[in-house]
């Protein structure tokens, strides 16, 4: 009877046991995913944050310029040429910007899905 009872208390030790390495491994899991997510979502900020730093510099460049000299037809075409390359850089780190946004959208959702 002792004998039965040992071996059934043994058998419970064993499964809570067994429970609780899976319960483990789960959460181990979940952990790795969100570590992932972290890396993810920094680098989508470090990303933004450069854009903003590099545009906020340029508009201030352009600001000085446009302060510095007068508008006069000798300088019309440097403002012109200094306007598009502005606008072109605008555009393609608008577009980083956009994709980084996504991205980090694209986060939020599969986040709210756990």
């Amino acid at each position: 009877m002792e004998k039965s009872e040992l071996k059934m208390e043994l058998f419970r030790e064993r499964e809570l046991r067994e429970t609780l390495e899976r319960q483990l491994a789960v959460e181990q899991k979940n952990r790795a995913i969100i570590q992932k997510r972290l890396k993810k979502e920094k680098k989508a900020k470090r990303k933004l944050q450069e854009a903003l730093e590099y545009e906020t510099k340029r508009l201030n460049q352009a600001e000085q310029t446009l302060k510095q000299s007068s508008p006069t037809d000798t300088h019309r075409p440097l403002n012109d040429s200094l306007t598009q390359e502005i606008e072109a850089d605008h555009n393609s780190g608008r577009t980083d910007a956009e994709r980084t946004i996504q991205d980090g959208r694209l986060f939020l959702k599969t986040t709210v899905m756990y």
